[in-house]
């Protein structure tokens, strides 16, 4: 660590710079005013009013009013606005006549969780207003308030967001960008403290100082990396849970034995990756698509249920799936903890599985052929 001065700083300053900037990003959470565009044909107090009432949603803000679709169209593919909302003509007079009307919306699905957002907002307000309307038609007839309103709405839907009610990026997306980015630290780290003895001839000498115990020689090599990054791991946890308020619902100790064991199991692949290639740059890149691979199948941003179930077995080869099933059952779901346990003896694989090739690198550490590579 002394000696590589730009990779101490590597492994220390950009995982917390990288902690800081995900914080600035994910601070405000929810997506909010987000910029719809109004093409109104009627132009009549009804639609003002269900325009009023889209704009007083609250993940929609009205910024423009528009004259054609080809306006609209024009808007969306240059990213101006999110979506497009179109009052027909004869809007007002069709609903006074008991006609039925249509409001075409035209929303960017590029993103499914802004489109998501705006979809149901814009259709809460529509509903809303649709439903004033028969209300008032009702009042008018005699019926009282009440009478009304459930003559309008014979069925209701009462919907519970359960674990994250307030839709926030940063409960959904900090619990796996985080992680990620330690894990990245983690795993390469580890291949250039071990692959470093090889390339610079040193190792005979490192393997000398264990008494030529190797498994001696690679647990003290890992230990001051491993406490320093259990360091950041709780660096992380911190910022998710006190700054941003991530919820949490379960068990404390079993969040983190998860930390101790991800970070663990990351180690120990690198391990892995070095004693196999025995080529530090070779085993650096393949350490770093097994990193990013890590985040595609953790569930997070498509469900395994979902997958091919062939594809859906990859998960099981990345550490990363398993603690995020663990964080997520412990920290937002408050699942019980015998729930957790088989994720957690799956991330103890990562860890041992490795050692059963330990003796490979006592010999690559004890015979010089295997030294100076790139």
């Amino acid at each position: 660590m002394r000696r590589y001065r730009t990779f101490s700083f590597c492994i220390v300053m950009i995982p917390v710079l990288t902690f800081l900037f995900l914080s600035i990003v994910f601070y405000n959470g929810v997506p909010t005013h987000l910029p719809v565009a109004i093409l109104d044909q009627d132009r009549t107090p009804l639609s003002r009013q269900c325009a009023r009432m889209i704009d007083a949603g609250e993940h929609t803000s009205v910024r423009y009013q528009i004259t054609s679709l080809e306006e609209g169209r024009r808007m969306i593919k240059n990213g101006e606005v999110s979506a497009v909302v179109v009052f027909p003509l004869y809007f007002e007079r069709d609903i006074y006549a008991n006609r039925s009307v249509e409001v075409p919306v035209f929303v960017n699905g590029t993103n499914l969780l802004v489109s998501s957002l705006l979809q149901k907002d814009i259709k809460t307000a529509v509903l809303t207003f649709s439903a004033g309307i028969e209300i008032n038609k009702l009042t008018a007839t005699g019926k009282s308030e009440s009478e009304a309103y459930q003559l309008s709405m014979p069925v209701a839907l009462k919907q519970h967001i359960l674990f994250n009610p307030y839709i926030s990026y940063a409960y959904y997306l900090l619990p796996g960008f985080m992680p990620m980015m330690l894990l990245f630290f983690v795993i390469l780290s580890s291949v250039f403290a071990i692959g470093i003895e090889l390339k610079k001839g040193t190792a005979r000498y490192w393997l000398s100082s264990s008494g030529w115990r190797i498994f001696t020689a690679v647990t003290a090599k890992l230990l001051p990396y491993t406490l320093l990054f259990l360091a950041l791991a709780l660096l992380m946890n911190v910022v998710m849970f006190r700054f941003f308020g991530v919820p949490l619902q379960g068990s404390v100790p079993v969040l983190a034995a998860a930390n101790v064991l991800f970070v663990l199991a990351y180690q120990w692949m690198g391990v892995l990756f070095i004693l196999l290639f025995d080529n530090l740059r070779l085993a650096l890149s393949i350490a770093a698509g097994y990193s990013v691979l890590a985040f595609t199948f953790s569930g997070l941003t498509f469900p395994f249920i979902a997958m091919n179930p062939e594809v859906a077995l990859l998960g099981n080869l990345f550490p990363m799936t398993f603690y995020m099933n663990t964080f997520m059952d412990q920290a937002m779901r408050g699942a019980p903890v015998a729930h957790s346990v088989p994720y957690l003896l799956t991330l103890c694989l990562f860890i041992f599985v490795p050692m059963l090739f330990l003796k490979r690198l006592g010999k690559l550490c004890r015979y010089e052929k295997y030294w100076g590579k790139a």
